[in-house]
């Protein structure tokens, strides 16, 4: 059986949650039959009450006789911090990990995670790679062939994802750009690219996270320098704290995976996280 906490309304396990008034959440399962030995959870964890509200739910279902518990997680919060960035900065990835670990799910599996080290910390766990929804978004501009756009890769951390991407769809052109960001402050000081003419090409950035899209603004400006067609901007989870519009960005492809939108410009396709896992 499944428990959706993304989508109550697709759940097999039906439950109520809510948050008391000190700020607690929390989780009532409404019927579970008795002969159920597996559920499956699906949930998002972009703040620390969707991580309690998870656990919550787990324990719930231990309490019920359940005897197996597999967990996806569309979005994992605290992945970016993957490390110690500054002194004085904690290890976040770290204390998630850590909570989730204490929930003895059987399975997690997690929806491109931002770096191999949330899989290393996380107790058997597994990345869902985001093929699904790159194919997806490109099914929109049919008539592609392999030779008549380019993938690209924003910076280097994100190259590996992006080559194997093009070997599974077999694309033959594959831009690598670089970023340059102070560490201390975050700011970011520019842009490069070692091609020198696109060609008019569509070019399509592929990255785990949009936040601000500073990054996605800065390399959309440096394509169309070198000539580049449409720039499509392919993220599995869209943060858009600054909003959807990106300036030079000419489309936008994402999942709700961290939150739910309800309308969108005509340029911006989010597809249910759901039929990308």
């Amino acid at each position: 059986m499944n428990l959706n906490l993304i989508t109550p309304q697709k759940s097999e396990i039906a439950f109520k949650s809510f948050t008391f008034p000190d700020g607690q959440p929390h989780i009532k399962l409404e019927s579970i039959p008795t002969t159920t030995k597996h559920v499956h959870i699906l949930t998002r964890l972009s703040t620390m009450n969707d991580v309690f509200l998870c656990l919550a739910a787990k324990n719930a279902l231990d309490y019920a006789g359940v005897e197996t518990v597999d967990v996806t997680i569309s979005y994992l919060m605290a992945a970016r911090m993957d490390r110690v960035m500054t002194e004085g900065e904690p290890f976040s990835l770290k204390i998630v990990a850590d909570i989730l670990n204490a929930g003895q799910f059987r399975k997690v599996r997690i929806f491109d995670p931002h770096s191999d080290v949330a899989t290393a910390l996380i107790h058997r766990s597994m990345a869902i790679s985001n093929l699904t929804l790159v194919k997806k978004a490109m099914e929109a501009f049919s008539g592609l062939t392999n030779n008549d756009y380019y993938l690209v890769s924003p910076d280097s951390g994100a190259l590996k994802k992006v080559y194997k991407i093009a070997e599974a769809i077999e694309a033959e052109r594959v831009a690598e750009c670089i970023k340059f960001r102070d560490v201390k402050t975050g700011q970011l000081s520019g842009f490069k690219t070692f091609e020198e003419d696109f060609g008019q090409r569509p070019c399509f950035i592929i990255d785990d996270i949009c936040d601000g899209g500073g990054t996605f603004a800065g390399l959309a400006a440096l394509l169309k320098s070198r000539n580049a067609g449409k720039v499509i901007l392919i993220v599995s989870h869209g943060i858009f704290s600054r909003g959807l519009a990106i300036e030079g960005v000419d489309y936008v492809v994402s999942t709700n995976s961290f939150k739910e939108f309800s309308e969108t410009p005509s340029s911006v396709r989010i597809f249910p996280v759901e039929s990308v896992l």
